[in-house]
């Protein structure tokens, strides 16, 4: 008869630390994402800053 505890530790294993692990990628690719999209947000922001500054007026 296999191990309890050997059969218990496959188990958790496979179903709870590999669907745990799985949605942490998606998690950790989503805020990579979000950082991306974080820092082309900034550096338009500093782009319409040095504009503002160049002519405030948009003329």
């Amino acid at each position: 008869m296999p191990d309890f505890f050997d059969e218990f530790e496959r188990f958790f294993e496979q179903y709870t630390m590999g669907e745990h692990r799985k949605r942490m990628n998606e998690v950790e690719k989503a805020e990579k994402q979000m950082e991306q999209q974080e820092r082309k947000l900034q550096q338009n922001v500093k782009r319409l800053d040095e504009q503002d500054a160049e002519d405030p007026f948009g003329q």
